[in-house]
């Protein structure tokens, strides 16, 4: 197989337990919330997710937990053992969590050239790793037409950006949470950067310029006018660069005054969505993709 042809099924692997992995918690981090018929919010979007990956929901994860979910939990309950009382707690969480990850663990065989050290590089995870779940004494000895097991960790994966390094790939449902109030957007085409504030959004973030100086930088990335046109950023937060996608037309409403800027703006993230459709927006999810590793 030709290395470009190898390099490109390897990254599409990758890619897909990253998509699968990161639209859920990262699997260092169980929420410690205790959730139940009746209740609403990310945090049940999120069981969603990993019930779907466990292959008892395949309805899309709507945040709210109704019968489908109830059952969906109960049955996974009862298929890992637990007392299936519907009420996910910590024992459910973590079940969850190692179901998730399993189900991304697959098995690569060596091709003519492949290192030890390549390989763990490309998947995102040590040689260590490669060798304990592989069973192999020595790395560096390796052989074409050898099959190696690649563990997985959603963690790794959703904080190593596939390896690249840089500006992470990280899913809505965990950048909602990083994101709290005040970021630093990078715009990877210019280079130039402004302070922002978190006004809301529940489907993305809806968020404002700081101060005046910040609405001029802005309009600044824009060529001086306002525009829908997406653009690739890097969202600095919390101590992490994050992939993103900004708008730069002011619409809707506003809670910081004095800034000259008459509105907010949207910024996106892998998996989030549009308030008014609810639906995925192509364009701001290939300026999200642009975005990784700066």
């Amino acid at each position: 197989m030709p290395k470009s042809s190898r390099c490109l099924r390897l990254y599409m692997w990758v890619l897909g337990c990253a998509l699968l992995l990161a639209g859920v918690c990262a699997a260092s981090e169980i929420p410690g919330v205790v959730l139940r018929s009746g209740d609403r919010g990310e945090f049940v979007c999120e069981l969603q997710e990993y019930l779907a990956l466990a292959g008892q929901m395949s309805s899309p994860a709507d945040g709210i937990f109704g019968s489908v979910t109830h059952q969906a939990v109960v049955s996974f309950q009862t298929s890992a053992g637990l007392a299936a009382d519907g009420v996910v707690g910590r024992k459910t969480w973590d079940a969850l969590m190692k179901k998730a990850e399993a189900a991304c663990a697959r098995t690569y065989v060596v091709e003519p050239g492949d290192t030890m050290y390549g390989i763990a590089r490309r998947f995102g995870v040590s040689v260590e790793a490669i060798a304990a779940a592989s069973g192999i004494q020595r790395p560096e000895l390796i052989k074409p037409g050898q099959e190696v097991v690649i563990p997985s960790s959603s963690a790794d994966l959703s904080r190593t950006a596939l390896g690249r390094g840089g500006a992470e790939l990280l899913h809505w449902s965990i950048a909602n949470r990083v994101f709290k109030s005040r970021a630093t957007i990078i715009d990877v085409a210019t280079g130039l950067s402004f302070e922002v504030k978190r006004r809301g959004g529940h489907n993305h973030a809806d968020i404002e310029p700081l101060t005046s100086a910040d609405s001029a930088i802005l309009k600044r990335i824009y060529g001086g006018a306002w525009s829908w046109t997406r653009r690739a950023v890097i969202v600095v937060t919390g101590g992490r660069r994050i992939a993103g996608s900004i708008n730069g037309q002011p619409h809707g409403g506003q809670a910081i005054t004095g800034n000259n800027f008459n509105g907010h703006i949207c910024l996106h993230f892998q998996g989030s969505r549009t308030h008014a459709s609810n639906a995925l927006d192509t364009d701001h999810q290939r300026m999200v993709q642009a975005a990784v590793g700066h």
